[in-house]
């Protein structure tokens, strides 16, 4: 059984089983929406309508664009790289509930069926990113040498999101109600992430409740935005946050393929 063989050979068992982990996402994104009338281009539309709804609601009633270039631009990165995770966790959290059948037919890395969710959407990112590049090629004038470092910090994003989805398979394998749960944890965190509005202030406010500040300084979405929005509008990042994250999501990922695979012998068993 997988749970008993090394950290390196199972991961060499992933890696030989990675046709699996790619074929299930195309598979996934060739059939979804088939039956609609705009099909894969819903991958497109539904955040496109939350970004007219965001802007409707903050940037009009609530004047939040005040101060901000772009703000446009600035609100489709937040609702789209926000987005990537929120999916990413909620489907990743499913990912063994919903594979019972398969489990129970085939023997593999059930580490892959998270992995594979998580690729998913990255899949459908990609459609995201064209059109967040073809935003900033017609209202910044032209693209920036900084879109060479956009590569790497899908690669970061990616690590977090599969760190995420990884315990919460496992604990909605345990606990199905973690998948009601986690539509309105992510409800709160987009308007403690800056997706919205720009909420960094919050952390040098000193008129800020200190719960807030610290809820921001601890979210790693807040740098994660922070950092596509810095590839598509050259907003500053601050080196040192951008460090602390990179090292929080490595943690995150080691702990969460650990707690996972701790529990492999469980799956499929319900």
């Amino acid at each position: 059984m997988h749970a008993h063989v090394s950290t390196s050979a199972y991961l060499r068992q992933m890696w030989e089983r990675r046709s699996f982990a790619i074929a299930m996402p195309l598979e996934e994104v060739r059939t979804s929406h088939q039956n609609t009338f705009l099909g894969n281009l819903w991958h497109l539309v539904n955040p496109m309508l939350s970004v007219a709804v965001f802007y409707l609601v903050f940037g009009i009633f609530l004047g939040a664009r005040g101060g901000i270039d772009n703000y446009v631009l600035w609100l489709m990165v937040g609702v789209f790289t926000f987005g990537l995770t929120s999916r990413s966790v909620l489907l990743g959290a499913k990912s063994i509930t919903n594979n019972l059948g398969l489990m129970r037919a085939m023997r593999f890395p059930r580490a892959l069926l998270p992995v594979s969710t998580v690729l998913g959407r990255v899949l459908t990112f990609g459609f995201e990113l064209g059109v967040l590049a073809f935003v900033a090629l017609v209202t910044e004038g032209g693209f920036s040498k900084r879109y060479v470092f956009l590569p790497l910090i899908l690669v970061l994003h990616t690590t977090l999101n599969l760190g995420l989805a990884m315990i919460a398979a496992r604990l909605n394998d345990s606990y199905r109600d973690v998948q009601e749960l986690i539509p309105f944890v992510f409800q709160l965190l987009r308007y403690v992430s800056g997706v919205m509005f720009p909420v960094t202030q919050y952390i040098y406010d000193a008129d800020a409740p200190k719960w807030v500040s610290r809820i921001v300084a601890l979210n790693p979405m807040v740098q994660i935005l922070d950092l596509y929005r810095w590839v598509f509008l050259g907003n500053p990042v601050d080196p040192l946050r951008t460090s602390e994250l990179v090292v929080a999501s490595v943690l995150l990922l080691v702990f969460g393929f650990r707690f996972f695979r701790a529990h492999e012998l469980r799956y499929g068993r319900a």
